[in-house]
Protein backbone atom coordinates (compact mmCIF):
# COMPACT_ATOMS: atom_id res chain seq x y z
CA UNK A 1 0.00 0.00 0.00
CA UNK A 2 1.55 3.64 -0.89
CA UNK A 3 1.48 6.46 1.49
CA UNK A 4 -1.16 8.04 -0.74
CA UNK A 5 -3.39 4.91 -0.67
CA UNK A 6 -3.11 4.58 3.29
CA UNK A 7 -4.30 8.32 3.59
CA UNK A 8 -7.04 7.44 1.78
CA UNK A 9 -7.64 3.83 4.14
CA UNK A 10 -10.16 3.01 6.22
CA UNK A 11 -7.74 2.31 8.59
CA UNK A 12 -6.28 5.95 9.07
CA UNK A 13 -10.06 8.09 8.42
CA UNK A 14 -10.60 5.62 11.73
CA UNK A 15 -7.02 6.54 13.11
CA UNK A 16 -7.92 10.72 12.78
CA UNK A 17 -11.32 10.20 14.42
CA UNK A 18 -9.41 8.68 17.37
CA UNK A 19 -7.32 11.46 17.61
CA UNK A 20 -9.67 13.93 16.90
CA UNK A 21 -11.74 12.89 19.73
CA UNK A 22 -8.80 12.12 22.08
CA UNK A 23 -7.79 15.84 21.77
CA UNK A 24 -10.97 17.60 22.24
CA UNK A 25 -11.80 15.11 25.64
CA UNK A 26 -8.86 16.47 26.53
CA UNK A 27 -9.29 20.04 25.91
CA UNK A 28 -13.03 19.54 27.54
CA UNK A 29 -11.15 18.20 30.47
CA UNK A 30 -8.72 20.78 31.13
CA UNK A 31 -11.53 23.38 30.78
CA UNK A 32 -13.59 21.66 33.42
CA UNK A 33 -10.76 20.89 35.64
CA UNK A 34 -9.89 24.85 35.88
CA UNK A 35 -13.81 25.67 36.08
CA UNK A 36 -14.19 23.50 38.98
CA UNK A 37 -11.56 23.33 40.80
CA UNK A 38 -11.89 24.20 44.47
CA UNK A 39 -8.77 25.29 46.53
CA UNK A 40 -7.51 24.24 49.76
CA UNK A 41 -8.36 27.90 51.23
CA UNK A 42 -11.96 27.74 49.38
CA UNK A 43 -12.63 24.35 50.81
CA UNK A 44 -11.84 25.21 54.30
CA UNK A 45 -14.15 28.81 53.86
CA UNK A 46 -16.73 26.35 52.89
CA UNK A 47 -16.49 24.55 55.94
CA UNK A 48 -16.18 27.69 58.04
CA UNK A 49 -19.23 28.66 56.85
CA UNK A 50 -20.88 25.55 57.08
CA UNK A 51 -20.28 25.48 61.43
CA UNK A 52 -20.68 28.99 61.88
CA UNK A 53 -23.47 30.21 59.45
CA UNK A 54 -21.75 32.87 58.52
CA UNK A 55 -17.68 33.54 57.19
CA UNK A 56 -15.29 33.86 59.46
CA UNK A 57 -11.82 34.40 59.58
CA UNK A 58 -9.48 31.90 60.85
CA UNK A 59 -5.73 31.14 61.17
CA UNK A 60 -4.42 27.72 61.22
CA UNK A 61 -2.18 26.30 64.05
CA UNK A 62 0.68 24.16 63.29
CA UNK A 63 1.14 21.53 65.75
CA UNK A 64 3.95 18.81 65.99
CA UNK A 65 3.22 15.05 65.17
CA UNK A 66 3.25 14.23 68.96
CA UNK A 67 0.34 17.08 70.17
CA UNK A 68 -1.89 15.96 67.09
CA UNK A 69 -0.72 12.44 68.58
CA UNK A 70 -3.75 11.17 71.83
CA UNK A 71 -4.82 7.31 72.65
CA UNK A 72 -8.59 7.53 71.19
CA UNK A 73 -7.82 9.98 68.35
CA UNK A 74 -5.94 12.28 66.10
CA UNK A 75 -6.23 16.30 66.11
CA UNK A 76 -6.51 16.58 61.92
CA UNK A 77 -6.33 20.30 62.08
CA UNK A 78 -6.59 23.54 64.70
CA UNK A 79 -7.87 26.82 63.87
CA UNK A 80 -7.91 30.12 65.71
CA UNK A 81 -11.07 32.12 64.89
CA UNK A 82 -10.50 35.69 65.09
CA UNK A 83 -13.81 36.79 64.71
CA UNK A 84 -15.08 35.06 68.34
CA UNK A 85 -11.15 34.39 69.83
CA UNK A 86 -12.07 30.47 70.14
CA UNK A 87 -10.27 28.09 68.82
CA UNK A 88 -11.94 25.93 66.28
CA UNK A 89 -10.85 21.99 66.27
CA UNK A 90 -11.48 18.84 63.74
CA UNK A 91 -10.71 15.84 65.18
CA UNK A 92 -11.11 12.02 64.35
CA UNK A 93 -11.87 9.85 66.68
CA UNK A 94 -11.29 6.10 67.05
CA UNK A 95 -12.77 2.56 68.83
CA UNK A 96 -15.74 3.23 66.26
CA UNK A 97 -17.70 0.25 65.04
CA UNK A 98 -15.29 -2.92 63.35
CA UNK A 99 -12.23 -0.10 64.41
CA UNK A 100 -13.56 2.27 62.25
CA UNK A 101 -13.01 6.49 62.72
CA UNK A 102 -15.27 9.50 63.08
CA UNK A 103 -14.26 13.05 62.14
CA UNK A 104 -15.68 16.48 63.97
CA UNK A 105 -15.37 19.95 64.22
CA UNK A 106 -15.61 21.14 67.52
CA UNK A 107 -15.98 25.02 68.36
CA UNK A 108 -13.85 25.28 71.85
CA UNK A 109 -14.56 28.73 74.26
CA UNK A 110 -11.96 30.01 76.15
CA UNK A 111 -10.58 33.40 78.00
CA UNK A 112 -7.53 35.23 77.74
CA UNK A 113 -4.79 34.40 75.54
CA UNK A 114 -1.69 32.07 74.74
CA UNK A 115 0.59 35.23 74.04
CA UNK A 116 -0.60 36.07 78.19
CA UNK A 117 -0.71 32.60 79.26
CA UNK A 118 -3.87 32.88 80.76
CA UNK A 119 -5.76 30.69 78.28
CA UNK A 120 -8.74 29.16 80.43
CA UNK A 121 -10.88 26.38 78.22
CA UNK A 122 -14.46 27.42 79.59
CA UNK A 123 -16.35 25.36 77.25
CA UNK A 124 -17.85 23.52 74.02
CA UNK A 125 -19.37 25.94 72.00
CA UNK A 126 -20.62 23.42 69.19
CA UNK A 127 -20.19 19.99 67.51
CA UNK A 128 -20.56 19.29 63.95
CA UNK A 129 -20.23 16.15 62.05
CA UNK A 130 -17.57 15.91 59.26
CA UNK A 131 -16.97 12.14 58.32
CA UNK A 132 -16.25 8.78 59.22
CA UNK A 133 -15.02 5.39 57.79
CA UNK A 134 -16.68 2.42 58.14
CA UNK A 135 -19.52 3.59 60.25
CA UNK A 136 -23.28 2.49 59.09
CA UNK A 137 -25.45 3.97 61.78
CA UNK A 138 -24.82 7.56 61.13
CA UNK A 139 -28.27 8.23 60.61
CA UNK A 140 -29.24 8.03 64.05
CA UNK A 141 -27.29 10.50 65.57
CA UNK A 142 -28.73 13.85 65.23
CA UNK A 143 -29.03 17.33 66.19
CA UNK A 144 -29.89 16.41 69.91
CA UNK A 145 -26.72 14.25 70.12
CA UNK A 146 -24.47 16.57 69.40
CA UNK A 147 -25.95 19.37 70.79
CA UNK A 148 -25.36 17.73 74.68
CA UNK A 149 -21.26 18.47 73.89
CA UNK A 150 -22.30 22.30 73.91
CA UNK A 151 -24.43 21.99 77.04
CA UNK A 152 -21.97 20.89 79.64
CA UNK A 153 -19.93 23.57 80.37
CA UNK A 154 -19.00 23.67 83.60
CA UNK A 155 -18.29 19.98 83.95
CA UNK A 156 -15.87 20.33 80.74
CA UNK A 157 -14.07 23.14 81.99
CA UNK A 158 -13.53 21.40 84.81
CA UNK A 159 -11.43 19.30 83.14
CA UNK A 160 -14.37 16.31 82.50
CA UNK A 161 -14.27 14.13 79.60
CA UNK A 162 -16.84 12.63 77.49
CA UNK A 163 -18.16 8.88 77.25
CA UNK A 164 -20.48 6.27 76.08
CA UNK A 165 -21.24 3.25 77.90
CA UNK A 166 -24.31 1.62 77.67
CA UNK A 167 -24.15 0.56 81.24
CA UNK A 168 -23.78 4.08 82.98
CA UNK A 169 -25.53 7.27 82.96
CA UNK A 170 -24.56 10.82 83.41
CA UNK A 171 -23.92 14.06 82.13
CA UNK A 172 -21.33 13.26 80.03
CA UNK A 173 -22.77 10.04 79.04
CA UNK A 174 -23.58 10.51 75.50
CA UNK A 175 -24.62 7.01 73.83
CA UNK A 176 -26.84 6.34 71.24
CA UNK A 177 -28.67 2.60 71.51
CA UNK A 178 -27.92 0.44 69.09
CA UNK A 179 -24.54 2.35 68.27
CA UNK A 180 -22.32 1.89 71.37
CA UNK A 181 -19.05 1.80 69.05
CA UNK A 182 -19.82 4.77 66.79
CA UNK A 183 -21.40 6.47 69.49
CA UNK A 184 -17.41 5.92 71.93
CA UNK A 185 -15.50 7.38 67.97
CA UNK A 186 -17.94 10.88 68.47
CA UNK A 187 -16.93 11.06 71.70
CA UNK A 188 -13.12 10.36 71.45
CA UNK A 189 -12.80 12.70 68.67
CA UNK A 190 -14.10 15.54 71.05
CA UNK A 191 -11.99 14.45 74.15
CA UNK A 192 -9.21 14.43 71.62
CA UNK A 193 -10.39 18.56 71.30
CA UNK A 194 -10.27 19.04 74.26
CA UNK A 195 -6.98 16.52 75.05
CA UNK A 196 -5.12 19.17 72.85
CA UNK A 197 -6.41 22.27 74.22
CA UNK A 198 -5.56 21.39 77.57
CA UNK A 199 -2.28 20.09 77.26
CA UNK A 200 -0.88 22.11 74.06
CA UNK A 201 -2.75 25.55 74.41
CA UNK A 202 -2.65 25.44 78.32
CA UNK A 203 0.18 23.45 79.72
CA UNK A 204 -1.20 21.00 81.48
CA UNK A 205 -1.04 17.28 81.62
CA UNK A 206 -2.79 14.63 79.55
Amino acid sequence: MTVKQFFKSTAFKSLAVLIVIVLVAGALLAVFNDLLYVSDEERLARSLAKIYGTEVTAEEIELSEEERTYNNGTVDAVYYVQDDGNYLFQTTGKGGYSNGTVTLWTIITCTGSREENDLMLTGIEKVVYDSNSGQTLMGNFGESFYALFANQDELVAGGKDFTANENMTGDLNNIVAGASMTSTAICNAVNTALACFRTVFMGGEA
